[in-house]
């Protein structure tokens, strides 16, 4: 049986810039798990500004394209908002992760998107302990899956949900999100992690598909009026987490757990950092969870954090259009 510490925990970037969150993650994860093999998948224009000691960069460019990212390349998918690249890059991200785990033989890998933090691997090696199951990921609710951790236990079930996609995509604005919600109920060998309202009384950790980090850590300020990452927000969709009166604690081993009414205290196994406050080190981001996990009524709490990163962003984008006249004005900091 294959060790678990050789199964790599991958980060795909694709069609965008490495962000300085994702370089904090990376830090994070090397440091918390320095057994395992961590690799990014980002575009070979980018190689030289990632610095992170012991972290494998593979080049998109060098991975071999197959028939099927092309077909789902050549799809004309029409779309009525603005995020047309965003959600066509995080369903590649799939296409390309099969490529390279066919390209370099492997048949079992731990992906993560790039603020979706892992805590422990405890619970990560006895699922691939388990026989019988080709990938799992969290539920965010009744429609939705999410990849926010995306293990996959075998190549062949990640290539029929390939498949899947490339059947459904022109179905209107789905997105990867409602395509994993939809092959659960499809696919024999694909299935939720514990999370969401898959909960029980014997229940003794929980994935966080997307509800836990955006109600304690806030959502992206770049998608607030205010640069702030709102906090103490719920999905209301039928299967979301009910968040009722949730508590995040440290025990006395170190472990991160998470606790609501009617559940026991669980595992903390990865946390989904909408806000992109990831800090640089893991002690860091141990006190920011606590400190943002307490004040639930306060105003300012549910207000957020400010992102002066964002503020910045803002800031030099307004004095570029208005002062220096400059037509294109978007500036990144993070």
């Amino acid at each position: 049986m294959i060790s678990n510490h050789s199964i790599p925990l991958v980060f795909v970037e694709t069609g965008r810039r490495p962000s300085r969150y994702l370089v904090n993650n990376l830090n994070i994860v090397r440091n918390r798990f320095p057994n395992r093999k961590i690799i990014l998948i980002l575009s070979k224009a980018y190689l030289s500004e990632i610095h992170v000691p012991g972290i494998e960069k593979v080049a998109e460019e060098d991975i071999i394209k197959n028939s099927m990212l092309l077909k789902f390349e050549s799809i004309q998918k029409n779309w009525s908002g603005l995020q047309k690249n965003y959600w066509t890059n995080t369903t590649k991200r799939f296409f390309i992760l099969g490529m390279y785990m066919d390209q370099y033989q492997l048949d079992q890998a731990v992906h993560l998107e790039s603020d979706s933090i892992l805590l422990s691997d405890k619970w990560l090696n006895k699922e691939f302990q388990k026989i019988d199951w080709g990938i799992k990921y969290p539920k965010q609710h009744d429609s939705y899956g999410c990849a926010s951790i995306f293990i996959i236990n075998n190549l062949e079930t990640l290539n029929r949900f390939l498949e899947f996609i490339l059947q459904n995509w022109s179905r209107g604005e789905i997105t990867d999100m409602n395509l994993l919600g939809e092959f659960v109920e499809i696919e024999k060998n694909a299935s939720f992690l514990p999370s969401s309202n898959l909960i029980s009384s014997s229940s003794t950790h929980i994935y966080d598909a997307v509800s836990i980090g955006y109600f304690f850590l806030g959502s992206d300020a770049r998608n607030q009026r205010l640069p702030f990452s709102a906090r103490g927000r719920r999905d209301m969709s039928a299967g979301a987490m009910a968040l009722d009166k949730p508590e995040i604690r440290l025990n006395s081993q170190g472990v991160l757990l998470y606790k609501d009414t009617g559940t026991p205290e669980m595992e903390l196994v990865n946390i989904h950092m909408h806000s992109k406050r990831i800090p640089r080190s893991y002690k860091a981001l141990e006190k920011m969870v606590l400190r943002d996990s307490r004040g639930r009524s306060k105003f300012f709490w549910r207000l957020g954090a400010f992102d002066k990163l964002v503020f910045a962003e803002r800031l030099t984008s307004f004095l570029n259009r208005r002062i220096l006249r400059k037509k294109h004005s978007e500036f990144r900091l993070r």
